[in-house]
């Protein structure tokens, strides 16, 4: 079997279990709660959902920027802001959850090199980016439990977490700088290196994890607004633990976006939390396309790019 095959074959088997699961998930709802929703919506309160789904972009951008300065200390914000847009349109079409980053990683090597790097930053920026994203859902779910001591204790961990990683990171580096550069050691030195390199200095580090902390936030809060806009039955305090559980259903490498997938969750998710069904599918839905809306705009950069 070619390597194609396989692909074509992945693919259909994501698009099949895409479809199976948002049937399943559509036979759960009530279509005439979801279609009132829709009826009655405050367009500019979606429009302000809009607005912060941007800045949630532009803050995606900022946290692969401090990680490719890293090594490519002459690239402008600018340019990698383009890329990653480019990448964010592609990755609301392309049936893959890392169709996005071969897009945008493809056009910073072919302009500026160092292919390695850039996939090292590319893996790297989107571990960040997830581990923002579950540690916002684990504090404000201790705290919707009403364990405050245990969510400071959260934040008290994660402190002694970063200054773990800033410790040893600084020994780490003088290690992987000391293996030899050719065979299997090499390699794996040459995609590690940059890492540690990041690591071992606040200054890189610690404006890294900002940006991607304000892209998780953003991306967390229109949500919010998506509730408001169309009068879901969903306390909107609950968007902190729930949409972060669904951005990370959504990495796992099943369905295509996590479309389908999302659905299932929200589905189980309503009985624990006392929540209407289809509200809560609703508002996975209703974020989803919101995003795919306003990664529409990446087609933008993209075409002006190809056209220079």
């Amino acid at each position: 079997m070619t390597p194609q095959t396989k692909s074509h074959l992945k693919t259909a088997a994501k698009v099949t279990v895409t479809l199976t699961l948002l049937a399943l998930a559509f036979r759960m709802i009530r279509f005439d709660t979801l279609l009132e929703s829709l009826r009655h919506a405050d367009y500019a309160l979606l429009a302000v959902a809009a607005v912060i789904i941007l800045l949630g972009g532009f803050a995606g951008a900022a946290s692969w920027y401090c990680i490719l300065r890293t090594r490519l200390p002459e690239i402008g914000y600018r340019a990698v802001a383009a890329c990653h847009w480019s990448g964010m349109f592609f990755n609301s079409f392309l049936p893959s959850n890392v169709g996005g980053d071969v897009v945008k990683g493809y056009i910073v090597a072919r302009d500026q090199g160092q292919t390695g790097f850039v996939v090292t930053s590319l893996l790297l920026d989107r571990v960040i980016n997830l581990g923002m994203l579950l540690c916002i859902g684990v504090f404000t779910l201790l705290l919707q439990l009403g364990d405050r001591l245990w969510a400071a204790g959260f934040l008290v961990l994660l402190a002694l977490l970063l200054l773990g990683v800033l410790v040893s990171a600084r020994w780490l580096q003088g290690k992987v700088r000391g293996w030899p550069k050719t065979g299997l050691r090499g390699k794996l030195g040459g995609l590690l290196e940059p890492v540690f390199e990041l690591a071992a200095s606040p200054r890189r580090l610690f404006p890294t994890l900002l940006a991607a902390f304000a892209s998780q936030f953003f991306k967390t809060w229109h949500n919010v607004f998506v509730i408001l806009a169309l009068g879901l039955k969903i306390p909107t305090f609950c968007v902190w633990y729930v949409i972060p559980l669904f951005g990370m259903v959504s990495a796992l490498p099943v369905s295509i976006g996590g479309l389908g997938l999302r659905e299932m969750v929200a589905q189980g998710l309503s009985g624990p939390m006392h929540l209407d069904n289809t509200h809560l599918v609703t508002l996975s839905l209703a974020g989803h396309l919101m995003v795919v809306l306003v990664n529409m705009l990446g087609a933008l950069p993209f075409l002006l790019r190809k056209k220079r």
